[in-house]
């Protein structure tokens, strides 16, 4: 299980609302204004999910959004750093103007002051001047014990790029299509999820039968079983868990409760027969910012 980590990173969402900018292409966003009081519930939706993770035996850095921009959308930092073996992490170009801020925010800083001194060992964002974006962990799903990246090609995830990430780390790049309501789905870690032994993936999503069966071969070679799910299943965000482990050693997925409520039996049978589930109500932060429990986790290593 070296391969994953028992430290995340999370930020509050100090000022979450739901942002303007990312409607054109994120379909799992909300388009109505607004609800009364989003920020403050929110805010209690991530102080539960937070908790919950700590109480498991993960160790949380939580750190308030407390940088002086307009930075809607910071409760996901995954999209704009990823981070490495031996505390080396990437910045990364991202589509929308004000989350561009949120790389503003001293968050290697406070890092360091709790003690994880981080090598910055590439910044990709200078390609935002040119248009080109590609969103962290986000836009790319790591196999990390396999050495394989999977990304589904969308405007927030440009191809050139991701290939450059992979010739930068030594990753084997999985590139193919996915769609949901005649869009490009615009993170791939929406719809898939690799875990220690298994992956979570929306097959249906990938309509070429050339790279589905692409996918799912290089999934079954690294030894994932795959539990496919449906696209109603993505749309309630099982697709977007990701898998820590405690200080035990031991599996640990974490998810918002409307996923773990999507889960039909026999895959609750399937997933429970190789790691612990936790999960939390965010359906504030779901419904406002498209995004749900992977999106929250920066991985910390």
């Amino acid at each position: 299980m070296r391969h994953f980590t028992s430290k995340i990173l999370m930020i509050s969402p100090n000022k979450f609302r739901n942002n303007e900018y990312t409607h054109s292409d994120n379909v799992f966003q909300s388009k109505k204004t607004n609800e009364n009081d989003v920020q403050s519930e929110a805010l209690k939706e991530f102080n539960r999910l937070r908790d919950i993770i700590s109480k498991s035996g993960i160790e949380v850095f939580s750190f308030d959004d407390d940088s002086e921009f307009d930075t809607p959308d910071a409760v996901f930092p995954n999209n704009w750093i990823s981070f490495h073996h031996q505390h080396k992490a990437i910045l990364y170009p991202m589509f929308s103007p004000n989350r561009r801020f949120e790389r503003e925010s001293k968050i290697l800083d406070k890092l360091s002051r709790s003690g994880i001194e981080i090598e910055l060992i590439k910044n990709y964002s200078i390609h935002e001047d040119k248009n080109r974006f590609l969103e962290g962990t986000g836009s790319i799903v790591l196999d990390r014990k396999s050495k394989k990246a999977y990304c589904s090609i969308s405007g927030r995830s440009d191809l050139s790029l991701f290939k450059k990430f992979c010739n930068d780390m030594s990753y084997l790049p999985i590139i193919f299509s996915s769609t949901h309501l005649s869009k490009p789905i615009y993170h791939t870690n929406v719809m898939m999820s690799i875990c220690n032994k298994f992956a979570i993936i929306c097959l249906d999503s990938i309509t070429d039968k050339n790279e589905r069966n692409n996918v799912t071969e290089n999934l079954k070679n690294s030894g994932l079983e795959i539990i496919d799910i449906s696209v109603n299943q993505m749309t309630s965000f099982l697709g977007n868990c990701i898998q820590l482990i405690n200080s035990d050693q031991s599996p640990i997925l974490i998810m918002s409760s409307r996923a773990f409520n999507s889960i039909s039996k026999s895959q609750l049978k399937r997933i429970e027969s190789q790691t612990e589930i936790i999960h939390s109500e965010i359906k504030t932060i779901e419904n406002n910012g498209g995004g749900s429990a992977r999106c929250m986790i920066a991985e910390v290593f």
